[in-house]
């Protein structure tokens, strides 16, 4: 069986879709399918990358937010008769309008409803319905962004729900990578850490877990790794209300495992369905850490944390909230080691294997063999 996913960055970069469709184009590939990749980079290449092959090809233009390039097409037309089957990462328009011209079996993988550009969407949505229309099978990452998703509201009958899932040895940390958190570590005088990771934009609500910052016990500090355009409105936001001893914005970090694994709880603080699922919870997970996370209607995020087993969800914008939460898990033995206990049991639905067997399965019932 050969499967050609279309995705849009590619190796070595490393967002959140990238994180899982590389596990899973590894696990595949150790599984006995031939999954190969097509995506966007700064040039255009055939090469290999943890045992999967991609064509990387140069992009032309970004046009809200969606890559274009004429070396994508070109190669899509080169190669796609090749495959059994063609797999899209959405959103994804320049592939998804490909998968038109083909009489592959195509299935869509979907990430994220088109959220930002609603003028854009106006024009391109007749072409997503025949998109939808086409395609044999739509992987949704969790019921609940299935289930409010006025995308995919018509399509329901060809979803399955297929959480995304992580390869436990990126996972895994060397003692040299300890240095960077050594260095965090002994400027907050050992206080337990509160762990916050992600893009620094609008929908991910670090405005406020800053304000909570405010009513967390004096042994607790925040950590933010990561960075983007609100950092310095965050910093001044530090300054402002005199928190500098309680929330550290500590810019992007070369491995956040690193601060994962030696943080005391993990909080995402996000205040949109933009938040469609959150990576990072799986990686806390695994680590056995408590999660606090806010209740977004039709986010994945409650997917992946369940309520009052493997930590505490709170509603979205409500900064004493999250500070109860992450004060109650903190200065709890028994509630902290019971979330920490069902964390790392829960990860278990989130292996990358089990995911890739799952999808095993809907390639086969596709191909109807």
């Amino acid at each position: 069986m050969k499967v050609l996913h279309l995705g849009k960055l590619c190796p070595p970069n490393e967002g959140g879709i990238e994180v899982f469709s590389f596990d899973l184009l590894e696990a595949l590939n150790k599984k006995g399918i031939k999954a190969d990749l097509l995506c966007f980079d700064n040039y255009t290449k055939e090469d290999i990358y943890n045992d999967f092959k991609y064509y990387a090809c140069k992009m032309n233009i970004k046009l809200n937010s969606a890559p274009l390039s004429y070396d994508f097409v070109k190669t899509f037309r080169k190669i796609a008769n090749d495959y059994d089957i063609i797999h899209i990462h959405s959103p994804n328009p320049l592939a998804e309008v490909l998968s038109l011209f083909t009489d592959k079996k195509t299935i869509i993988h979907w990430h994220s409803d088109i959220v930002k550009q609603k003028i854009a969407y106006q024009f391109y949505k007749p072409i997503q319905k025949r998109v939808l229309q086409k395609v044999e099978k739509i992987i949704v990452t969790s019921p609940q962004y299935l289930n409010t998703s006025d995308q995919l509201k018509a399509y329901k009958d060809k979803a399955v729900n297929i959480p995304l899932g992580l390869n436990t040895k990126r996972l895994e940390i060397e003692d040299e990578n300890l240095e960077e958190f050594k260095k965090i570590k002994n400027k907050i005088d050992n206080k337990k850490i509160v762990l916050a990771v992600g893009r620094l934009v609008e929908y991910k609500g670090f405005e406020y877990l800053v304000e909570a910052s405010r009513f967390l016990k004096d042994d607790i500090v925040v950590l933010m790794a990561g960075g983007g355009p609100l950092y310095d409105r965050l910093q001044y936001k530090i300054n402002n209300l005199n928190l500098s001893n309680k929330v550290l914005l500590i810019g992007r970090v070369n491995n956040v495992s690193v601060f994962m694994k030696n943080s005391d709880l993990f909080c995402l603080s996000s205040i949109s369905r933009n938040e469609a699922f959150g990576l990072v919870l799986v990686e806390a997970l695994y680590f056995g850490k408590p999660l606090v996370t806010t209740n977004v209607d039709g986010s994945g995020m409650n997917y992946v944390n369940i309520h009052n087993k493997t930590g505490l969800v709170v509603p979205p914008k409500d900064p004493m909230a999250l500070a109860e939460a992450i004060n109650m898990i903190l200065s709890n033995e028994n509630l902290y080691s019971r979330f920490s206990k069902n964390a790392k049991e829960r990860f278990k639905e989130f292996e990358i294997d089990s995911t890739a067997d799952r999808i095993i399965k809907i390639y086969k019932e596709v191909l109807k063999c």
